[in-house]
């Protein structure tokens, strides 16, 4: 008795259905990973930019947890 995927390329338990398989889900997840992307750089691009003058700059840039530590 022969296997399936002997005859048809495309049947479950073949080499070539298993990388299908794998090629349609990785380019799933790539779509929606340059979806997501795409959606949250658009966002940014409506907002009005704030003048640079008016914000106040600190000498030196400070990471959140040394911000954190020093108001506590």
């Amino acid at each position: 008795m022969v296997h399936p995927a002997v005859i048809h390329p495309l049947t479950p338990g073949s080499p070539a259905y298993a990388a299908l398989k794998v090629g349609a889900i990785g380019s799933v997840v790539a779509l929606r990973f340059a979806l997501t992307r795409r959606n949250r750089g658009g966002h940014e691009e409506d907002a009005a930019p704030e003048p640079q003058a008016e914000r106040p700059r600190s000498p030196h840039p400070v990471s959140r947890k040394k911000k954190r530590r020093r108001r506590s």
